[in-house]
């Protein structure tokens, strides 16, 4: 039997997931809770073989809650279960090597079959955020080009900063931002700004 907590601040969605779980003859719940306080008690009394956390809770938020979980040496498996599509979020709960990582509006199914891989030593990613992941893997890859200076650069440009504005924000000469400016154009191969900017929108650099 495998042994699972819960823990969503939305009474309803969570005690609809309760009723879900339930109907898996494999699966127990053996407790929920509705804030990041109550969780991470609950998992240090429970000891569960999985946690469903939502990341956007009270209290603490679900990186929180695992970080804790770690460095109190709870081995409980957690599968990050919420709405949050975005790829830097996504990106940073499986850089943190959790065990999954699910959309809300994925199938019921679906999750079923996440808690079983898991409990098994697997790891599962909801299908539409592994292909954004790796979209985004792959843009990162044609920032490393760019030095770290050169990419901040880049991103203060597309972001519609003036040379003398990204100067004082850097704490650099207005000389030595153009110098950076026409390393980046040579390097990227482009000639406007408006390339700058396009380009920093293709690789993501708008979202960091």
């Amino acid at each position: 039997m495998i042994r699972v907590v819960i823990a969503d601040n939305h009474v309803i969605f969570r005690q609809g997931l309760l009723k879900l779980l339930q109907s898996a003859q494999d699966i127990t719940v053996v407790g929920e809770a509705g804030n990041g306080h109550e969780t991470l008690k609950l998992i240090a009394k429970e000891k569960p073989d999985i946690a469903i956390l939502d990341i956007s809770m009270p209290g603490l938020d679900g990186f929180e809650i695992y970080e804790k979980m770690k460095s109190n040496g709870i081995e409980t498996k957690v599968i990050f279960l919420t709405m949050h599509n975005d790829t830097l979020t996504a990106k940073k709960a499986i850089q943190s090597n959790t065990s999954g990582y699910m959309l809300k509006d994925n199938a019921f199914e679906d999750l079923l079959y996440a808690i079983r891989a898991v409990d098994s030593g697997g790891k599962f990613i909801s299908p539409s955020i592994s292909d954004k992941i790796l979209n985004f893997s792959e843009k990162e890859s044609e920032n490393h080009i760019l030095t770290g200076r050169e990419s901040e650069v880049l991103r203060l440009i597309a972001s519609g900063l003036t040379n003398k504005q990204i100067a004082n924000k850097l704490f650099i000469s207005i000389k030595t931002v153009d110098t950076h400016r026409t390393n980046i154009m040579q390097k990227l191969d482009v000639h406007t700004t408006a390339d700058l900017v396009r380009y920093a929108i293709k690789t993501g650099l708008l979202e960091k």
